[in-house]
């Protein structure tokens, strides 16, 4: 599973303490390096404390009532800025990641197959071939990662991992 985000670290940290923010933390399986890990990857999404942002953080959270590890931070308030300081020192048994991205996404060759594959097989009346120019985006949305596709002036987003775990029906 690809992971795009970067590990929280205390520069990254200061930086965005730097105005109000809330945080809103999750359990984040894509931040497992290795299948036997017992390692607990968590994904902190930041949100400005603006009245807009503060709902987003709220409806963020209500969309994680089954995870264990929801939580949201809020860091005027002293003891979280404390447990987002800890969380920013990478405690033991945990490996915390924020929604920041490190460089520039660029969709895989590999993945760009698997739009394709996926194209072709759900949205067939896209009339979609490979050799047309697809414009292919990542985007985060509450903690889940999407792909926005736009090609022809329709788009549509996808779930990265529906397209990643896609597999055609093959009928013999």
């Amino acid at each position: 599973m690809y992971n795009p985000y970067t590990l929280l670290n205390p520069v990254l940290l200061k930086a965005l303490l730097q105005q109000p923010m809330y945080f809103v933390r999750q359990h984040y399986p894509r931040g497992v390096q290795f299948p036997d890990e017992s390692t607990v990857p968590l994904l902190l999404s930041h949100y400005s404390q603006h009245e807009t942002d503060h709902e987003r953080s709220e409806r963020h959270i209500r969309l994680l009532w089954k995870d264990p590890y929801r939580f949201i931070y809020d860091s005027e308030i002293p003891e979280h800025r404390e447990k987002l300081i800890t969380a920013a020192g990478q405690p033991e048994g945990f490996r915390i990641y924020i929604n920041l991205m490190a460089k520039k996404w660029k969709a895989s060759d590999g993945l760009k197959m698997k739009v394709s594959r996926y194209l072709s097989a759900k949205l067939p009346w896209w009339h979609y071939s490979p050799a047309d120019k697809l414009h292919v985006t990542l985007k985060e949305r509450y903690g889940e990662l999407f792909i926005a596709l736009l090609w022809r002036g329709q788009q549509t987003e996808v779930l990265l991992a529906e397209i990643e775990n896609f597999s055609p029906c093959v009928t013999t």
